[in-house]
């Protein structure tokens, strides 16, 4: 399964492929430094170990080899690498993830640090090269702080409730790739469905005079349109129509049926030379709030999600292959989904990949720190808006999470500074995307959101269509009846404007399998046919309530001691696929 004019094999970047690349996963040196004591010994220039990792898994898991359970807050990895400088090119280093503070030498010398577990991280190494290998050393500093954007991973010593084992470190792929002397560092893809064009915003790793660059767009091998233009600025902006005459209708849309893709491809030229090319893909698709509805390319779109938190039981957050995005992916739409909400922490970019190409409608949300603080702000704007800029292109992200029940922002039901720093992120995301929903607040607490979202763990169809009868008054905060299972819609100070209406995490129903207890919402049911009876009262229930536009399942697996998902943490359904998929896609 692949979008082929731009596919490579394990290439951790599908919207953005250079064909020069080199896959540093793997078998790497490693050590803790519990003291804190490796910079001061200059650890950088040799690691003292004879200890190795298998990368990308953290120390935590089977799958690195080491799985220690313990807290470690320094760590450190190096590796020699065969790599050598070469005339008008330049090495970058990337790390896909590492969690959370990292500093990177390369043959003894400081290249960068970057802050954050989540995006990419890349570094220039060019400058440090000599011969024909390099020395590659990277520390990790990850504490148990509420204050960093950390998801489901505990701060505490242990795990709890729903809060999982801790991730450190190199936890994504790490690669190489080389790049022309002046490269393209970005692009950004705006498609608009109402003039027919793409617009696409080029950003330069530099300014220099004499190159140009060349766009050509086609569709299933079919040219579409091209042009070339001088790079006069570091950053320039280009919009190209795609109207065609190989489809009745002009274009080619991307859905959830129909994921129709066009290719791109960049040239850039150096005085009518080409120095490189860049393959890329886009889908052209709108996802919108209008009014009380949801529209997926001006048409109305009922959303059928599921929650899922990508653990896995031998490597944790991290995945071992490909064919393991794909063997989920391909289980939440035979189960009847037409998205996934992927919940507490931003996955290997393949995952959004393969959304894009089996056409699965996917919310971006953004992991979650626990406690407000002035350092709170600034970690988790900082890495927010590193999330929304690296995956910005891919046409199955319809919706943009910030926030998640008030996680980070425990106050601000009443208190000015949380709804400040809710409302920044809500704003600052829409400078970024103004076409895609936003939501402020997942669950409860809104201030400023496109969608208003509720969650609700009431274990019967009978509980939740009571809750939900009279929808209009629970949305203004008016409602009689028990808030045991949620808090207010709205934060003080606002209130529901007409906006679209999901009922965003529901169900949760546990299965105790045997000695498999585990933790979940409400009582377990210990059968199968218990759990379907269970999850079809809950369905019907939120499909009989007016104006809801959508909603989504806790959720596709088990992790670790939680207990209620559709599947076990071994992909295991609990109940027949098919009879599923018949209570979900009713």
């Amino acid at each position: 399964m692949k979008h082929v004019a731009c596919f490579i094999a394990n290439y951790p970047r599908p919207q953005f492929v250079n064909k020069d690349w080199q896959d540093l996963d793997g078998s790497w040196d490693f050590c803790f430094d519990d003291n804190n004591i490796g910079e001061e010994n200059n650890w950088f220039i040799k690691l003292p170990t004879d200890r190795q990792i298998i990368v990308p898994f953290s120390f935590q898991t089977k799958a690195s080899k080491i799985e220690d359970d313990k807290n470690h807050d320094y760590i450190w990895y190096a590796k020699t690498i065969n790599v050598e400088k070469e005339k008008n090119k330049r090495v970058i280093l990337n790390l896909e993830g590492a969690d959370y503070f990292t500093k990177v030498w390369v043959n003894g010398k400081f290249v960068g640090s970057h802050t954050g577990g989540y995006t990419r991280a890349s570094f220039d190494i060019t400058n440090t090269l000599k011969g024909k290998t390099a020395y590659v050393v990277i520390k990790c500093e990850d504490k148990l702080e509420a204050i960093q954007p950390r998801g489901k991973q505990t701060w505490l010593d242990k795990p709890f409730g729903c809060w999982y084992t801790r991730t450190n470190g190199l936890w994504k792929k790490v690669w190489l790739e080389k790049v022309s002397d002046v490269y393209l560092k970005n692009v950004k893809i705006t498609p608009n469905i109402n003039d027919y064009f793409v617009e696409f915003e080029v950003t330069l790793s530099e300014f220099k005079p004499s190159y140009n660059l060349e766009i050509e767009i086609s569709y299933a091998g079919k040219l579409i349109n091209k042009t070339k233009m001088a790079m006069l600025r570091r950053i320039s902006n280009i919009k190209i129509d795609i109207q065609n005459d190989y489809d009745g209708f002009r274009v080619q849309y991307w859905d959830n049926n129909n994921p129709n893709l066009f290719d791109v491809k960049y040239r850039l030229y150096k005085d009518e030379k080409l120095v490189e090319e860049i393959g890329s893909y886009f889908g052209f698709v709108n996802f919108k709030a209008h009014g009380n509805l949801l529209l997926l390319n001006n048409n109305p779109a009922y959303l059928k999600m599921v929650l899922f938190q990508g653990y896995r039981r031998n490597s944790g957050l991290s995945i071992e292959n490909e064919e393991q995005l794909i063997e989920d992916l391909t289980l939440i739409k035979k189960l009847g989904f037409n998205g996934v909400r992927m919940h507490q922490k931003i996955e290997d970019e393949r995952f959004y990949y393969y959304c894009d190409i089996m056409g699965i409608l996917c919310w971006c949300e953004m992991p979650s720190p626990y406690e407000f603080k002035d350092e709170t702000i600034v970690n988790l704007t900082r890495e927010w808006q590193e999330v929304v800029r690296q995956f910005y292109n891919h046409p199955s992200i319809v919706c943009w999470v910030p926030i998640n029940e008030s996680w980070g922002v425990p106050r601000v039901v009443n208190d000015y500074t949380n709804q400040h720093l809710q409302n920044a992120l809500y704003e600052i995301t829409k400078a970024y995307d103004s076409i895609r929903p936003v939501i402020d607040n997942d669950g409860w607490e809104h201030t400023r959101s496109d969608i208003i979202t509720c969650h609700n763990y009431a274990q019967s169809g009978n509980e939740l269509a009571h809750f939900y009868g009279d929808l209009h008054s629970l949305v203004n905060d008016e409602h009689k009846v028990d808030f045991s299972q949620t808090r207010l819609a709205f934060a003080k100070g606002y209130k529901y404007e007409g906006q679209p209406i999901i009922i965003s995490e529901f169900a949760g129903i546990g299965y105790e399998n045997g000695n498999d207890k585990g933790w979940s919402y409400g009582d377990k049911v210990s059968s199968s046919d218990n759990y379907l009876n269970r999850l079809d009262s809950m369905i019907k229930a939120i499909r009989s309530i007016d104006h809801v536009c959508g909603f989504c399942i806790t959720q596709l697996t088990d992790v670790d001691s939680e207990v209620n998902g559709l599947l076990d943490m071994d992909r295991k359904p609990k109940a027949d696929i098919e009879k599923l998929k018949e209570i979900i896609s009713r």
